[in-house]
């Protein structure tokens, strides 16, 4: 005859309960979806695939074109690119600025991602819209100095396309320490 060893450990509390509860409340609700409509077991599986078969074309679509950029463009560095433009008109910080910011966002595609001035951010790039809305233009305002007030009086807003654009608008945009 086996003998038993007492439970140790305290009992389980009310929160605990209830956080278990939360965690089975999905699975209760899958489960009986699928009860009530046994078709959507095989739904399911058709959309999960078709959803992961699109985005990991679209990836290796978008990978195959960065790479080509970076082919076609051995010789190119932030020389190449600030060259795209008058430094006698354009604060050469804001060049700098951008390209390496630019540089940083792009570092999980390829390191040292060859920028030019004429490349489309969104279209070229691939560069995510909340991205650059919430992130990139922020870190380059803040790199640059320049304030992000009265965005809507700079001739570049809501039109910024590509990198030059970019460089225009921050070239534009009032210094944080000017009087």
């Amino acid at each position: 005859m086996k003998k038993y060893q007492p439970v140790s450990g305290e009992p389980i509390e009310l929160v605990d309960w209830f956080f278990l509860l939360l965690l089975l409340l999905p699975l209760g609700g899958l489960l009986f979806a699928i009860w009530e409509v046994p078709w959507l077991l095989l739904l399911i599986p058709i959309i999960i695939s078709n959803f992961y078969m699109t985005d990991s074309a679209i990836g290796k679509k978008q990978q195959k074109k960065l790479s080509d950029m970076v082919k076609n463009r051995k010789n190119d560095s932030i020389c190449s690119f600030a060259r795209s433009f008058d430094c006698r008109k354009i604060d050469t910080w804001v060049i700098r600025a951008v390209y390496e910011q630019l540089q940083n966002y792009m570092q999980g595609v390829h390191p040292n991602f060859p920028i030019r001035a004429k490349d489309n951010i969104y279209d070229e790039l691939l560069i995510d819209d909340e991205d650059f809305d919430l992130d990139l233009v922020d870190e380059i305002a803040q790199r640059t100095g320049r304030l992000l007030n009265d965005l809507e009086k700079n001739p570049y807003y809501g039109n910024v396309n590509t990198v030059a654009d970019l460089v225009y608008f921050f070239n534009l945009q009032p210094l944080k320490n000017a009087i």
